[in-house]
């Protein structure tokens, strides 16, 4: 019965040394865990994280922005536009248009009317 009886102890040895040697790699397992995490929370986080819907809210927001400032611009040059064309009737920038306008002699009755005739 001696050699049945080693056999079995053997046996009932090797499992818990394999139980131990799985045991202490859950250990170092669980403590690298919980390292990492109080390492985290000792470092303050610099930005919170965002979600997918706040980062497309804000690029929206920065696209709508663009779109409005480039319509002011081209509103100020078009108002620009028109006060520079506005400046060049005036009579300080144009030749008199008297002097400049050809002479038509007009005869007396003539009107400026197309006639239109049927037939």
């Amino acid at each position: 019965m001696g050699k049945g009886h080693k056999s079995k102890d053997a046996a009932i040895e090797l499992a818990q040394s394999v139980a131990s040697a799985q045991e202490q790699k859950s250990r170092a397992k669980v403590e690298a865990r919980q390292s990492r995490m109080s390492a985290r929370s000792t470092v303050p986080e610099d930005k919170p994280k965002t979600s997918s819907k706040a980062r497309l809210e804000r690029a929206k927001a920065t696209v709508a922005a663009q779109v409005a400032k480039a319509k002011r611009d081209k509103a100020k040059l078009r108002k620009k536009a028109h006060t520079n064309s506005k400046n060049e009737d005036t009579p300080e920038h144009t030749v008199n248009s008297a002097e400049s306008a050809p002479k038509i002699d007009r005869v007396e009755g003539a009107t400026n009317k197309k006639r239109v005739t049927f037939g």
